[in-house]
């Protein structure tokens, strides 16, 4: 009885320890704790070469992957399976010509949707070309990440930041155009129009008339979860929500605690005018996700100061070794999570993990290989979660 009494006495103690342990975890500030992506699961292709991961299906049955070197698509089971593969590039009918301004996505699980120079060309799985739209105006471009996913679809509509339709009345920057200026393009697919909508917000920076900003540095990302989008723009640290109802001013405004971010001074002229290498060397978020936790999950980069650009790229003929060390030193990046408060530190990633990466959930990240480590005769996307270490 004795015995009994205290192993209920021991199960108590481990049963409080452990439950202190999580609140412990729970009430610590994100700045505190560490993260990781594990690996717990792969797809395995088999093909030759490098492709990255562009989109999954809703219903994740299906993967479409991007050979890089020629644009061509794959389509791929949720066992490694080629279905289909094609390359719709070129001049003529039913081919995007110039280049992708993103990945390819899925409209639905039967009909993709690849934002091009132009404009939108549509597909069916086996690369046969289903509808395209074109905005009234000739688009123009800040800036290209043709593997940043910026392209969102709800009810019938594409929601997208096209730039240039007020090129030809106020150019692509200045005091009158950060006025006039709306961010993002809604396509109806069902009439085929576009409409522009967003302004800068009032409280953004980029909202005034009396200095210019370099048009690179309010280069638009857009992210939804719900019946929210969410926006920010490259050199300001802010994540913008809206109701989709009401795009005309924001209902939360997030501001970002990043260590150090360096955002790039506007000038007194009319206009910003061109850029130099080193402006685009600054405080820059290359793309984020909304979380099923009311959390972030943000890439970013710190960017370097004129002086700190001056002194490391003086550097790269003289000595690349140490230019890379600085370069790594001084211009911090990574992925980190925020939750409306604070960030974690820099999220570490196995070597085998690459850059580009699909987002699903906190417990479901794909991403593909890190081709400057992994060397195989087959292509391998790893299945990540985030957990705290």
């Amino acid at each position: 009885m004795k015995s009994q009494f205290s192993i209920l006495i021991l199960a108590f103690i481990l049963a409080f320890s452990c439950n202190s342990k999580e609140d412990s975890n729970i009430e610590k500030p994100l700045s505190e704790q560490n993260f990781e992506f594990e690996i717990y699961d792969s797809l395995v292709v088999d093909h030759l070469g490098n492709l990255d991961i562009a989109d999954i299906s809703a219903d994740g049955s299906t993967f479409l992957l991007i050979d890089p070197k020629n644009d061509t698509i794959f389509v791929s089971s949720n066992n490694g399976q080629i279905l289909k593969k094609f390359s719709r590039k070129g001049d003529g009918s039913g081919l995007y010509p110039g280049f992708r301004i993103g990945p390819p996505n899925f409209l639905s699980n039967t009909e993709i949707i690849i934002p091009a120079n132009r404009g939108f060309y549509l597909y069916d799985l086996s690369g046969e070309p289903s509808r395209t739209f074109f905005p009234e105006f000739m688009p123009s471009f800040s800036m290209i990440n043709p593997y940043n996913n910026n392209l969102i679809t709800r009810n019938s509509k594409v929601y997208y930041p096209w730039e240039g339709r007020l090129t030809e009345k106020f150019g692509v920057d200045g005091k009158k155009f950060q006025l006039a200026s709306q961010r993002v393009e809604i396509l109806n697919l069902e009439n085929g129009t576009f409409n522009p909508a967003l302004h800068f917000p009032k409280k953004s920076k980029f909202s005034t008339d009396e200095k210019s900003y370099s048009n690179v540095n309010y280069l638009t990302t857009l992210q939804s979860q719900g019946d929210s989008l969410y926006v920010v723009f490259r050199n300001e640290p802010v994540i913008y929500g809206y109701h989709f109802s009401n795009l005309e001013s924001p209902v939360s405004i997030r501001r970002i605690p990043f260590p150090s971010f360096i955002e790039k001074a506007p000038v007194d002229s009319e206009v910003f005018g061109s850029y130099q290498m080193k402006d685009l060397y600054v405080g820059s978020i290359n793309n984020f996700h909304p979380t099923e936790n009311s959390r972030f999950l943000i890439n970013y980069a710190r960017g370097l100061t004129d002086e700190e650009y001056e002194a490391i790229f003086s550097l790269e003929s003289k000595d690349r070794t140490l230019f890379f060390k600085e370069m790594k030193k001084r211009n911090t990046n990574g992925m980190v999570l925020f939750d409306g408060k604070s960030i974690s530190p820099i999220i570490q990633k196995p070597m085998e993990l690459g850059y580009t990466h699909k987002f699903i959930s906190e417990d479901e990240i794909w991403f593909t290989p890190n081709y400057s480590e992994v060397e195989k005769d087959y292509v391998v996307f790893y299945k990540t979660r985030l957990v705290a270490n």
